[in-house]
Parts: structure tokens; C-alpha cells; sequence
């Protein structure tokens, strides 16, 4: 008799210790997937943020079914700085220049898939710096604007955006979108070996 108690405690305190080491494995698997969703949320409230938070360009500006054709003469067009339009067979070299460049050779280099970075001739020391910073790279123009109503102004080839200051954050972003970007007439063509010169000098 008293054997037989001893295997039924035996049995007993097994199936106790069975049962502890389940209720032990069900913890740990609900801690690890409870961890793991955790981290997922975290990963995915994370990106969330980083998309939220991301400055948007925004007030861009299109100008559709712009002219293209190469012309002798000098052009007048309907936004200071043009966004595209008829100009001029020699593009303008890319680069940083301290005077107005002419519209009807920058207009081309547009076409090539150049940013052009234009100010008011007043603007800042310091915020010139900043634009010559942004600029110092291929693709790209700067020069003063005369005639433009905003401090700034980014143009692309059918695209614009203008804002107040050269620090604003949407500027390298547009320069990452469109220079080269997907509305470039002739992607791929040179933004050097044009001229540096204004071919109708008396215009």
C-alpha cells in the first residue's frame, strides 16, 4: 500500500512539474512574440515618423506644353525665371555666377536637366553663401534674378518653387527630385560645353 501511495505521489508531483514546465514555455513564448510585436510597432511607429516628419515640396509650381524649339532670337516669356520654353541652340554652362545669366541660354540648360537657383540681387551675404553651397555640384546654375518677385526661387524644366529664404528645407529636396529627374526633355545631355557668353549681346 504504501508503494503504491509513493508512485502516485511520484506520478503526481510529475505531471505537477509537466504542467509548471508548460505554464513556463506558454510565459516565455508570450513574452518572445509579445517582444517581438513590440519591436515591430516600435519599427513601424518609427518610419511613420521619419515620413511625417519629412518636409513636403509642397507649393511646386508646373508650367505644361512649353515650347522647345531652338530660336536666333532673343525670347520673351511669361514667368521670370522661365520654366521652359523656345531658347536659344547654345545651353548655358552650368555653374555659380555673381550676374544675371541670359534666360534664353539658361532655359536650355533646363532642358539638359539642370536646377536653377535664382535670388533677388539684394538678398543676404549669408544666404547667397548658403545657395552657392547647394549649387556647388553638377547640374546645377545660380545666379541673381532681376525681375523675380520672390527672395528664391528653384526652377526645373516645367517645374518652380519659390520661397523666402535660402536655408528653407524644400530646396534640397527639389534639387533631389528634378535635377535629372523624370521631366527632363533630354536627360543625360551635358550642362558644360554650351557658353558662358550671351550670343545676342544687343538684344
Amino acid at each position: 500500500m504504501a508503494g503504491s501511495t509513493s508512485k502516485s505521489d511520484r506520478a503526481q508531483r510529475a505531471a505537477a512539474m509537466q504542467r509548471k514546465a508548460r505554464s513556463a514555455d506558454r510565459k516565455r513564448s508570450a513574452l518572445i512574440w509579445g517582444s517581438a510585436a513590440a519591436v515591430v510597432v516600435l519599427i513601424f511607429a518609427l518610419v511613420w515618423y521619419a515620413v511625417a516628419s519629412r518636409p513636403s515640396l509642397g507649393a511646386v509650381q508646373t508650367f505644361d506644353d512649353v515650347g522647345s524649339e531652338h530660336v536666333a532670337e532673343a525670347v520673351e516669356y511669361p514667368q521670370d525665371p522661365p520654366a521652359g520654353g523656345d531658347h536659344n541652340q547654345a545651353w548655358w554652362n552650368c555653374g555659380i555666377y555673381e550676374e544675371p545669366v541670359p534666360a534664353y541660354h539658361a532655359v536650355h540648360s533646363l532642358e539638359h536637366g539642370a536646377v536653377w537657383l535664382t535670388y533677388q540681387p539684394d538678398l543676404p551675404q549669408k544666404q547667397i553663401d548658403e545657395l552657392t553651397d547647394l549649387a556647388n555640384q553638377e547640374f546645377m546654375l545660380l545666379s541673381p534674378g532681376e525681375n523675380q518677385d520672390s527672395p528664391v526661387v528653384a526652377t526645373a524644366w516645367g517645374v518652380q518653387l519659390e520661397v523666402d529664404t535660402a536655408d528653407d528645407e524644400r530646396l534640397p529636396l527639389f534639387i533631389t527630385e528634378y535635377r535629372q529627374g523624370p521631366q527632363t526633355p533630354e536627360p543625360g545631355a551635358t550642362c558644360t560645353g554650351g557658353t558662358s557668353v550671351d550670343l545676342l549681346p544687343t538684344r
